[in-house]
């Protein structure tokens, strides 16, 4: 306990590795392989603060206080400024003292708040905020991510929250110029995060309405259109999330918030509605009202019965959500009712950060019915395991074709948060009607190969019979592997080796089969896989792989067929060539 402290502050308590608390903060090295310096660091961002100041505000239980005001000085005095893990990430200070504003507003009143205690906590909210603006975490070619938009978030909190500093004016007057460039810079004209990964969008978005929230509270204004790509950025979140109200796993997953106002268990961690409830309310959206699920707890907390009571006022439309292209942040969502597919056509964009994208190009994620059965396996793990990382945002984890067992974008040795920008992805096609959608896109990313490639998928949804056929098209000349992956979530899926090799889910509800339609010198294996829906966690999961070696161009052709119920693969084939059969299919 001695060395650990009342928390392990310092600790990888999953590993037993603990980081030198002497050591100064821009000496501190990520031990990689052996510990997850994210342990120590999500624990110090306090996002449990607010936990304890809700439990405090329902009960008046000074229980609560006494908690907050013991981890907090426990804190103070094992992390002297400087020195030790936790000051070694601008980011996760940042965090820390967001969270810390929230503590002191539930505390600020009760009796177990003492001034002795209140000076001490003061003083390191004035380091933090010193801290947080000597070291900002910008890039030099001005290409900043989630990093630096957390660090200035953190001066907005501090130069607003705590006036009396002499520093406040400046955190704050700093803080929101900087928010609104890197509304400009990190946000697509579509509203999406310029990262490539769906679960960032969310912290991103998390970030600049938060920060937005406190300064229009404090009489800080934010020009028109920064109001509007706002609005877009939860926008995005309607069309992504499926109709369960879970979110895919597109690019990197690490579970990160800005702060977590309720329940955040393993289902939770992939809903995002919360996002489109603050939105109902803000931007009077009756859409987003709907797709919300409800009023969510943390729109509560940060809009009050203000924002319950107008949310309560916006009437439903009744009005399903439909597909929708979203070009510049690359992803189209093909969705009818209960039926539901994202694509990944993200772009190599060299103004962009790569660290947080997966070799995802072409790859999609599909719900049908009642379950998702096609996902991405999403992250896992960074630097504690090396190998796991790769795997994870390697191409074979995910639902696209790999060619001669290389990378779609290369990775490059040691570095864990950085890709190529080979694959570059060109959109042919993109049709969306009442009947129908249609994409047809291409990426290069195997044309640096001696004998180059291009791969090109092509995406029919038939919303009236509710089936999708994807052609992958390989145009080569030289002699290749290809294998084509479909990961699919923890469920039954077995074999039909006699039948066009042909796979099909056995679970309740609903079921979905994948038949091949040209299989000539096609080979079939369903394998173990991993997925993780959680960062740090992961289970086993069925993959379906599709090989061919061949000389010259190839073409895999493929429908994939949900139905509500159980599935028999010699009927459900037979229905699937009638229908084909109904079909003009001369555009693909």
């Amino acid at each position: 306990r001695e060395a650990c402290g009342y928390l392990p502050w310092h600790f990888d308590f999953k590993t037993g590795y603990r980081w030198n608390p002497k050591k100064f903060y821009k000496e501190i090295e990520i031990p990689y392989g052996k510990a997850d310096i994210k342990v120590p660091w999500e624990l110090s961002r306090f996002q449990h603060a607010a936990v304890l100041g809700q439990a405090y505000w329902l009960t008046g239980d000074e229980k609560y206080t006494e908690e907050f005001v013991r981890q907090v000085e426990d804190w103070i005095d094992r992390n002297p400024h400087k020195f030790g893990v936790n000051w070694a990430c601008t980011m996760d200070v940042a965090i820390r003292a967001v969270n810390w504003c929230w503590g002191y507003c539930f505390f600020k009143n009760s009796q177990a708040f003492t001034d002795n205690f209140l000076i001490k906590f003061l003083k390191s909210i004035l380091v933090h905020g010193r801290h947080i603006m000597a070291n900002l975490e910008r890039s030099p070619d001005g290409v900043n991510s989630n990093h630096y938009l957390s660090d200035i978030v953190g001066l907005v909190y501090l130069g607003v929250m705590f006036p009396e500093f002499k520093e406040a004016k400046r955190w704050r007057e700093f803080g929101v110029g900087e928010l609104v460039k890197e509304m400009k810079k990190q946000v697509y004209p579509d509203g999406v995060d310029y990262e490539g990964s769906v679960s960032y969008h969310r912290l991103v978005t998390e970030l600049f309405i938060s920060a937005t929230l406190l300064c229009l509270k404090n009489g800080i204004a934010f020009p028109d259109w920064f109001m509007k790509q706002l609005e877009k950025m939860i926008e995005f979140v309607i069309f992504y999330t499926k109709p369960d109200g879970s979110a895919p796993q597109i690019g990197d997953n690490d579970d990160g918030r800005l702060h977590i106002l309720s329940n955040y268990g393993n289902w939770n961690r992939l809903d995002h509605r919360y996002l489109l409830s603050i939105g109902a309310s803000f931007f009077d959206r009756a859409d987003f009202k709907e797709a919300s699920g409800g009023f969510q707890e943390e729109a509560f907390w940060l809009l009050g019965e203000e924002g319950l009571e107008k949310f309560n006022e916006l009437s439903k439309q009744g009005c399903p959500v439909s597909s929708k292209a979203f070009p510049n942040g690359g992803f189209y969502v093909m969705r009818s009712d209960n039926l539901y597919m994202i694509v990944d056509c993200i772009p190599a964009d060299s103004k962009s950060p790569s660290g947080h994208k997966h070799n995802s190009r072409l790859s999609f994620d599909l719900f049908a019915y009642d379950k998702s059965f096609i996902v991405d396996p999403g992250a896992y793990i960074y630097t504690a395991d090396s190998n796991m990382r790769n795997l994870f945002r390697s191409t074979r984890y995910h639902n696209t074709v790999v060619v001669d067992d290389q990378e779609q974008n290369r990775f490059f040795e040691s570095l864990l948060f950085s890709i190529s920008r080979d694959s570059v992805v060109k959109i042919n096609k993109w049709e969306t009607s009442e009947e129908y959608d249609f994409l047809d896109a291409e990426h290069y990313g195997y044309r640096r190969l001696s004998d180059p490639v291009i791969h090109r998928r092509q995406i029919y949804f038939n919303k009236r019979e509710g089936y999708w056929l994807i052609k992958d098209i390989l145009i080569g000349k030289g002699l290749h592997k290809f294998d084509l992956y479909f990961h699919f979530a923890p469920m039954k899926v077995v074999l039909d080796e006699e039948r066009s090799l042909a796979v099909k889910t056995m679970t309740d509800g609903a079921n979905l089969a994948i038949i091949p339609l040209v299989t000539k010198g096609v080979s079939v294996e369903i394998l173990d896989g991993w997925i993780s829906y959680s960062y740090g966690t992961k289970e086993r999961a069925p993959v379906v792989k599709y090989s061919k070696k061949v000389r010259g161009s190839v073409c895999f052709s493929n429908i994939i067929f949900p139905c509500k119920g159980e599935i028999d693969l010699e009927t459900t084939e037979q229905i699937v060539r009638r229908r084909l059969g109904q079909v003009n299919f001369q555009r693909i």
